[in-house]
């Protein structure tokens, strides 16, 4: 059995303006240039029109292709070494855009992709859905493994594929999912399931993504979902930021962007 993969899920909090240059610093972290230690595999502003709380930014990184061996080498790093190995300019520089924060152990469970298995399909979004949910205690992994079984496929015909299923280890009661998509994927999505409620006409009827409501009820207890834009170049990123002017939406609605 392989080695189980493990990931740092980082809920920064922002000040001010500061996201953009926040992430951008990242890049800077003197964790990338150490040798199996973690490696960036996303970093996310919170979307405000989905829901959320801003200004925020999540993080997630990879402890290493080693399993609880990479996991350990990161505490030893962060542990008594910190203080005068690196602890320093980095952070320092870092408190200019960043208050604090909060951070969760997450394990992928079968089923959930890799990093080398979002390498080699070259997994990119524009824009990604990130759930935290509460499961009744107990129940982590088998909600898990019917998203697996049951979700993954029925999302990827929305243009939905996970980036991570994620078992928080640091807790009993909560699961972490990302999926990787783009706005107009999302649409379909919300219109199909609302049409389908009975709740709009904008959308085709499509009884699966209620009845995954329902078996998913058998499980949760509360959560939260919301969409995130990704920092360009990180392994789940796009190349880089789309093009844009403030004129593009102060005309007409024929000169807006269509989705």
């Amino acid at each position: 059995m392989a080695k189980r993969s493990l990931y740092l899920h980082e809920v920064v909090d922002v000040v001010g303006q500061g996201q953009y240059d926040y992430m951008e610093h990242l890049w800077q972290d003197p964790v990338l240039r150490m040798p199996e230690m973690n490696n960036l595999l996303g970093s996310f502003y919170v979307c405000a029109q989905g829901g959320g709380r801003w200004p925020q930014v999540i993080n997630i990184w990879d402890c290493g292709d080693k399993g609880w061996e990479s996991w350990g080498r990161n505490v030893d790093r962060l542990n008594l070494k910190r203080r005068n190995a690196f602890y320093g300019d980095w952070w320092d520089k870092a408190s200019q855009w960043r208050s604090g924060g909060f951070d969760r152990l997450l394990a992928g469970v079968p089923g959930s992709p890799t990093t080398a298995d979002l390498v080699e399909k070259n997994l990119k979004g524009t824009l990604f859905v990130h759930e935290v949910l509460d499961v009744r205690a107990g129940t982590a992994l088998e909600f898990l493994a019917a998203n697996v079984a049951e979700r993954v496929p029925l999302w990827r015909e929305y243009d939905h594929e996970p980036v991570g299923l994620y078992e928080v280890v640091s807790n009993p009661h909560e699961v972490v999912m990302v999926w990787s998509t783009n706005i107009p994927a999302q649409i379909r999505l919300h219109r199909n399931r609302d049409t389908t409620l009975g709740l709009c006409d904008e959308g085709e009827v499509d009884e699966r993504l209620v009845a995954w409501e329902r078996r998913s009820a058998a499980y949760t207890v509360g959560g939260t979902t919301h969409v995130m834009t990704p920092l360009p170049r990180t392994i789940v990123g796009p190349d880089d930021w789309e093009d844009a002017s403030l004129e593009m939406w102060l005309g007409s609605d024929d000169s807006q962007p269509t989705l």
